[in-house]
């Protein structure tokens, strides 16, 4: 029987969906080592980051997860296992990174899941530290779920804050590698929204936020793994910074979201991380167009030619909008839940665990056996 050369079959099995390299895992030791290497998964992400058909949107309602495959959502909703399973009333996202949901149950249990491999870790139990607030509602807790490229690490930053006079903040950030949680410096910012995540673009984890507790100006406040502290961005020309804001990606980058009730919503993109002069409208969505109060509309993907962009409205609706005409249509997907939180995820095999490399000895041990398992089967 001919073998088929290791780089041919690597270049082979690099083109292949995830569905089809779990599936031919099993084919043999070699193959599975082959598709479980660490280079081979980053070749995969980076095919996944390229490709708009390699979407999957995520949809929680209580605690059910909905999974709907953006290049055929015609086929309907497909609820999805997950590993907090009956052990809450409600699912919330974290955050999603290179394929990786991170998601919680409301209270202390905290995963790190690829939905497509199924393989999850459980992060270590962190007590805040701080003086507790007086009364409920008088404390805010929000997370953000990134990458940090450094250090090669999957890590998940955790703010609390007391939301009175004076002010206080805790600030921690959790190592997938490390395993552990560490505190940083306090936060020298107040947050906007109490219940937004962190938006993951660049390297950084971005809020809206203000200098100071009831102050109505709002900062664009990234923080930055290098130096493990916050920092401002700079944002738009023009735009007036009092009205209500939002951040949120979208491919990849960093947009932000402008809501005036009376008017509508502006959606601006920064083109190229960190450079102000490129922000850029990308649309405009007028009240007019949907004859009651916008809430919060949130860009989800590109479509795959380019040409629309899927936005979730008040957490209850899909529409796709139509950058050349401006016009808006919605999606109806049979089996989508009345409401959501919805979050974008890759289709990759991205892992918290380090399954470890294939070097030149254990590739020529695995060819040996391969060979040898093939003259078995001839015999």
């Amino acid at each position: 029987m001919v073998r088929v050369p290791n780089e041919l079959l690597t270049e082979i099995l690099d083109r292949l969906p995830v569905v089809s390299l779990l599936r031919f895992r099993s084919v043999s030791k070699l193959w599975r080592h082959i598709i479980d290497s660490p280079l081979f998964m980053e070749a995969q992400l980076r095919r996944s980051f390229e490709s708009a058909a390699n979407l999957s949107l995520f949809l929680m309602h209580h605690s059910s997860v909905y999974r709907i495959d953006l290049g055929s959502y015609w086929y309907g909703v497909d609820e999805r296992n997950h590993p907090l399973m009956g052990d809450c009333d409600q699912i919330k996202v974290l955050g999603s990174c290179n394929g990786l949901l991170c998601i919680s149950n409301g209270a202390d249990n905290v995963v790190i899941w690829n939905p497509f491999t199924r393989k999850h870790k459980r992060l270590p139990y962190a007590p805040v530290e701080i003086r507790p607030a007086p009364l409920p509602g008088f404390s805010v807790c929000v997370y953000g779920f990134g990458y940090d490229h450094r250090n090669d690490d999957y890590v998940l930053l955790r703010l609390y804050q007391l939301v009175y006079e004076p002010t206080e903040s805790e600030v921690s950030i959790y190592s997938s590698k490390e395993n552990a949680w560490k505190r940083l410096q306090e936060m020298p910012y107040s947050l906007v929204n109490h219940r937004k995540r962190g938006v993951f673009v660049h390297g950084h984890l971005h809020w809206v936020m203000t200098q100071e507790l009831g102050d109505s100006a709002n900062l664009l406040v990234a923080f930055d793994f290098r130096i493990e502290n916050f920092k401002v961005l700079d944002q738009p020309k023009h735009i007036n910074n009092k009205l209500d804001m939002d951040v949120v990606v979208l491919h990849g980058n960093l947009c932000l979201i402008i809501n005036d009730n009376h008017m509508g919503v502006d959606v601006l993109i920064m083109k190229e991380y960190g450079l102000k002069g490129s922000w850029t409208k990308l649309f405009s969505i007028p009240q007019s167009e949907v004859g009651r109060p916008l809430g919060f509309v949130q860009p989800l993907a590109y479509s795959p030619n380019g040409r629309h962009v899927l936005v979730a409205q008040d957490s209850k609706n899909l529409v796709w909008y139509d950058l050349e005409s401006e016009g808006i249509h919605r999606v109806d997907v049979d089996g989508m839940p009345s409401s959501f939180e919805a979050e974008i995820c890759l289709r990759t095999l991205a892992s918290v665990d380090d399954y470890g490399g294939i070097t030149k000895k254990k590739l020529q041990e695995l060819e040996e056996l391969e060979e040898e398992e093939q003259e078995t089967l001839i015999t």
